[in-house]
């Protein structure tokens, strides 16, 4: 048999999965109340405490039951939040001293609680999810008829309706979940004891809720439930479960803004659940959808939300068949079973297939439906026609023109010879040229009627006049009417559908625009304003961009819309200073959750925040002014996700980028560090073993030694001395300019002033060579920091003397250019290789194209006053002095 033991590093990967920052959450689930959720949780809790835990009660519901209050004794609790609420007193959780005090487990009873409106959260459950964000573990308590997916199956058993319900991720996420179980005659005996309501509230419990039949259907639900919870995360965690299962099923379900959709989602929830699927949402848009009353409008919204809160991903189609769109759908993504609901329309003999269920086994005969019943549908309406039926003044001026040229080409023909039959399509062109010209469907209706009149007034017998003689011609004008509104309403059904095509083709051209100009930004200020413009273009809002360092804002950009007016823009940009919407941008950053309208956190203020988080930190948060009704369609909703994570792509590019430049520059500031080291050893030696045996010399044979002797080896000992002080100040100056040790002390100062202090470190006792300097004007002044100036001049000129032939000239000239101050610092030496100017200002080139140690010098000069010009803003440049010779060249700034 082959062993399936997990293996130790199975178990390390386990554990370092479960220690994370994140808190854990209990449920201690019951299936009615008065099971003893309350008291069990209490209980473990005092367990805990025994063990060392820090436990603290945030809120538990106020019971009169004795042994409930006992097990309260000994924990710390926290005061409770009072809120005055239209005239009321309500004590809520106060989930601000929870994380001020942040013990290591906090109890909060009734998890399903709706908080006060005036709470930034509308759920309780939003509270637990806050405190589990920020390492708190909770004990909270729930029963079963308050999750979402069971809210169906509990009222048919039941018979009420549970208006406080949870997501079912919240049991399926929990890291434990404890049945609070026991038998409902025990339950119902404690009902009539009074131990659960008082004696009144008790009895009416019984005929109702707490039936026995009721209690025992309940009590089935809660167990089934916590064991497809087990079986389900055992299923994630077993890999050899994951490899056996190698088809994936993939549930769909259609929404609707039918009361009763929400019923079919929650049975698809359930099903893909239970067969560990995926699950997908489709919400067929019909051109009718768009002028739906409120109340349709707000149900479609609320089923969308809900299919998300179950897992759903919503996907949104346009098409007018629904039918149609599910069963292509489905043959596309691969869907194995379908979920609708059953409808009341019946079967009519012009439409023996109306139903959605038998049009799909049409369709689609190998897919498995399951049809949900459905008892509450939508009442019949009849549809909104008084906009359909409007039209503009304008319209008629183009009617009267379109027919004017229609009537005159058709008297033409007549008068050729062509037949009216003929002649009679002519008319029904101009009937579709204004169906694309004009607005409304009532112009097509009555273009429709006067190219009937006007081809009966100018064609028929008797000619103008609206009689007819002949008896076919009442067949033909109806003919010409049906013709005419039927190809006019395809037309206008095919412009309108082009409109829907192009809006949904310049959303997803926002999108692959957002791509490509995120991908050629350069800058963290390039990628934020295409971003956020592209978001501006896409919600057609203004958006406002909260820059974030260390989680504080640091900087905010407002952008504008086109589509308002300054003043409107003006007006929208102030209410982001408000301090309630800082406050909701605080709590964005430090959770790293939307918050806002549309989302249950924060639902009062005037904006959508989502954070922009890249590599774990909230980098960016965005403001988008988002009107409170209607709310932002699902589909450029779905589409502004993608483009904020393109945008948090981008910035993980940019600063993966700026960190590999940085270990870059450690690995080359490494590399030139060994080299530095490498030759340091002889370059240091060499003129060391020079000053110490002239010395030795001189100490030992001071009598024998002639007077001319000795002061050449003192210059000798005096040269050697000076180039180790300054080969010494380059290797300290190039070393705090690498480490970003050296502050730029920048003032003005005096140009020649400058020169001379640099000469009179670097000319040597009796030079050979010939100096001068010029400075045009003379009171010239330069914006430097004069120590790090001074050390380039001496760089400069020591390498002159070097590279130099005695008796060569050398000459520094510094003059006025416009805002600038040019300096040249010439020679009329051998010059430079033309193959060695490109590599003359990296470290450790010298001026022989052999190793470094080769002559006296590590190379560090030249390199060391690029670097220092770089500070300034400037650069060093070198070129030819003609006929012979080496000009170096840089400029510093006036002011």
């Amino acid at each position: 048999m082959e062993d399936v033991r997990p293996t130790p590093e199975t178990f390390l990967a386990k554990i370092r999965e479960e220690d994370t920052t994140a808190g854990r959450l209990k449920i201690f689930l019951g299936y009615a109340a008065g099971v003893g959720k309350t008291y069990a949780m209490l209980d473990a809790a005092q367990q805990a405490m025994i063990l060392g835990k820090d436990v603290v009660i945030g809120y538990v519901e106020p019971h009169p039951r004795p042994e409930t209050f006992a097990l309260m004794e000994g924990l710390e609790q926290l005061p409770t939040r009072k809120i005055n609420y239209k005239g009321k007193i309500f004590q809520e959780l106060d989930i601000d001293a929870v994380l001020k005090r942040k013990p290591e487990i906090v109890l909060i009873d009734e998890l399903a609680h709706t908080n006060v409106p005036t709470m930034r959260h509308l759920k309780r459950y939003g509270d637990v999810e806050e405190l589990l964000a920020n390492g708190i573990h909770v004990y909270t308590t729930v029963n079963i008829q308050h999750i979402e997916s069971l809210q169906d199956i509990v009222e048919e058993i039941t018979g009420v309706r549970v208006r406080e319900r949870i997501p079912d991720y919240l049991i399926d996420r929990a890291a434990q979940i404890k049945i609070v179980d026991i038998e409902p005659d025990e339950l119902i005996q404690r009902l009539k004891e009074g131990k659960i309501y008082h004696i009144m509230q008790a009895k009416k419990a019984l005929d109702s809720f707490f039936r026995k039949e009721n209690l025992v259907a309940l009590r089935e639900i809660a167990l089934r439930r916590t064991a497809d919870t087990i079986n389900y995360k055992q299923g994630i965690d077993n890999h050899s479960f994951k490899q056996c299962t190698q088809v994936e099923e993939h549930i769909l379900v259609g929404i609707s803004s039918s009361p009763t959709n929400a019923k079919v989602i929650r049975t698809a929830a359930r099903l893909a659940q239970a067969l560990h699927g995926k699950f997908t949402a489709l919400y067929v848009q019909k051109e009718k959808d768009e002028n739906q009353n409120e109340a349709n409008t707000e149900r479609y919204q609320q089923h969308v939300k809900l299919a998300e809160q179950l897992g759903g991903h919503v996907v949104i189609v346009q098409e007018d068949d629904v039918a149609v769109a599910l069963a292509n759908y489905a043959q596309i993504s691969g869907v194995t079973k379908l979920v609708i609901g059953r409808t009341t329309v019946k079967k009519k003999w012009w439409q023996p297939n109306a139903k959605i269920s038998d049009r799909l086994n049409d369709y689609v005969p190998n897919l498995a439906i399951h049809i949900v019943p459905d008892h509450e549908n939508e009442p019949f309406h009849f549809p909104e026609v008084r906009n359909q039926l409007t039209f503009e003044w304008l319209d008629l001026l183009k009617m009267f023109v379109v027919f004017s040229l229609v009537s005159l080409i058709g008297l033409f023909f007549y008068r050729i010879g062509v037949s009216e039959s003929n002649i009679i399509t002519i008319y029904i062109l101009g009937v579709l040229i204004l169906a694309i010209w004009s607005s409304g469907w009532m112009m097509s209706i009555i273009s429709s009627v006067i190219a009937v009149l006007l081809f009966n007034f100018f064609f028929t017998e008797p000619r103008f006049s609206f009689e007819a003689y002949h008896l076919d011609y009442p067949m033909t004008f109806l003919i010409m009417f049906i013709s005419g509104v039927i190809t006019s309403s395809l037309t206008k059904k095919i412009k309108k559908q082009a409109s829907v095509a192009v809006r949904k083709s310049y959303r997803m051209e926002v999108l692959l625009e957002t791509n490509r100009k995120l991908q050629h930004a350069k800058s963290i200020d390039e990628i934020t304003f295409e971003g956020m413009s592209q978001i501006v273009k896409l919600v057609e809002k203004p958006v406002q961009f909260f820059e974030i360092e260390h989680n504080l804002i640091v900087k905010s950009v407002f952008y504008r819309t086109e589509s308002m007016t300054n003043d409107e823009n003006n007006d929208i940009a102030t209410l982001f200073e408000n301090t309630n919407e800082l406050g909701v941008v605080n709590w964005v950053i430090s959770n790293q959750h939307r918050a806002g309208v549309t989302t249950d956190i924060f639902p009062e203020v005037n904006a959508y925040y989502l954070p922009i988080i890249s590599s774990g930190n909230v980098k960016g948060v965005v403001g988008i002014a988002l009107s409170k009704n209607p709310a932002l369609p699902a589909f450029e909703r779905n589409i502004l996700h993608a483009i904020i994570n393109d945008f948090s792509f981008a910035l993980d590019k940019w600063y993966l980028q700026k960190l590999n430049a940085e270990v870059a520059k450690e690995a080359e500031l490494e590399q030139m560090r060994a080299n530095l080291l490498r030759a340091i050893s002889h370059d240091l030696r060499t003129p060391l073993t020079t000053i110490s045996g002239n010395a030795d010399i001189l100490l030992t044979n001071t009598a024998e030694i002639p007077d001319t002797e000795k002061i050449r080896l003192y210059e000798d000992i005096y040269k050697n001395s000076k180039w180790l002080v300054q080969m010494v100040e380059n290797l300290l100056a190039v070393s705090k300019l690498d480490d970003g040790q050296f502050a730029l002390e920048m003032q003005l100062e005096l140009v020649e002033d400058i020169i001379q202090e640099a000469l009179s470190n670097v000319i040597p006792i009796n030079h050979t060579h010939k100096i001068t300097y010029y400075v045009e004007p003379d009171l010239l002044l330069a914006l430097m920091d004069g120590r790090l100036i001074i050390q380039v001049f001496i760089n400069i000129i020591d390498n002159a003397f070097t590279y130099t032939q005695p008796g060569s000239e050398i000459t520094l000239i510094a003059k006025e250019k416009g805002e600038t101050v040019h300096f040249s610092i010439t020679d009329n030496g051998p010059g430079i290789d033309d193959s060695l100017k490109e590599t003359l200002f990296e470290p450790f080139v010298t001026g022989k194209v052999q190793r470094s140690d080769s002559r006296r010098g590590l190379g560090l000069g030249l390199a060391l006053c690029q670097t220092i010009l770089k500070l300034h803003g400037s650069e060093l440049t070198v070129s030819d002095n003609k006929p012979h010779g080496t000009i170096f060249n840089f400029s510093l700034k006036k002011e």
